[in-house]
């Protein structure tokens, strides 16, 4: 980079809570931030606040190879941070899950990593860059009622082990955190009785991801760090 161009970073889910805290924070850090949303719908409620303010919004369905290589068209090369927080979660007993639900998970959670961290590939060896994906507590400590996406997040784990060993000879590093529940509005709504004060915040995630973007991560490839908060 010369002196006067910024690093550039793609945000996928950039509307969700945390995709939004990680791209307020990679504003404010001096990154030119590119988020994805579903659907021209979606991009036209980014036209507000800090949001709207030299952040690039790209629509792309990213569990479809045909969108996630026009995203990566349209953001160009070279990426120096990539933070894929595309993702959703299914509650329930485990013998009730249909089919569709099992193909949904998999397709958010596990496809759509799989294409955005590959097509990534060629524009983060020429930035040197790194990557985050997300997991989540369960994928890392097994409870009831989550086992599909559980399992579909340990995937990713593995997934990011397996790649950080592979791309890390190309000065490339992959990492993912995982997630407590966070403090969320819809969180706290669905859960009142819960002391929310125990869930970590999404700006407290938004600010370890941040780390492993940075430079004082160097040296970390591979990994998935916990993010639990208090409880």
């Amino acid at each position: 980079m010369t002196p006067t161009q910024r690093p550039r970073a793609l945000v996928t889910g950039g509307n969700g809570n945390l995709g939004q805290e990680v791209a307020r924070l990679l504003l404010e850090s001096g990154y030119e931030v590119h988020v994805t949303v579903l659907d021209p719908e979606t991009r036209a409620s980014f036209a507000y606040g800090l949001m709207a303010e030299g952040l690039a919004v790209h629509t792309g369905d990213l569990t479809q190879e045909a969108d996630v290589r026009r995203v990566f068209e349209e953001v160009g090369s070279p990426l120096h941070a990539l933070v894929a927080t595309v993702g959703g979660f299914h509650a329930g007993p485990f013998a009730d899950i249909d089919e569709a639900a099992i193909d949904f998970q998999y397709r958010l959670n596990v496809k759509s990593a799989i294409l955005t961290l590959r097509t990534a590939h060629a524009a983060l060896v020429e930035g040197k860059g790194s990557a985050v994906l997300i997991a989540n507590r369960p994928a890392l400590s097994a409870g009831p009622g989550g086992a599909v996406t559980a399992a579909m997040k340990a995937a990713l784990v593995s997934l990011v082990r397996s790649v950080g060993e592979e791309w890390k000879a190309s000065g490339v590093n992959v990492n993912a955190v995982a997630p407590g529940l966070m403090d969320t509005a819809e969180n706290r709504r669905a859960m009142p009785d819960a002391d929310a004060s125990l869930w970590p915040s999404t700006h407290e995630v938004a600010g370890v991801i941040a780390f492993l973007l940075s430079d004082d991560s160097s040296i970390v490839t591979g990994t998935t760090v916990p993010v639990f908060g208090r409880s």
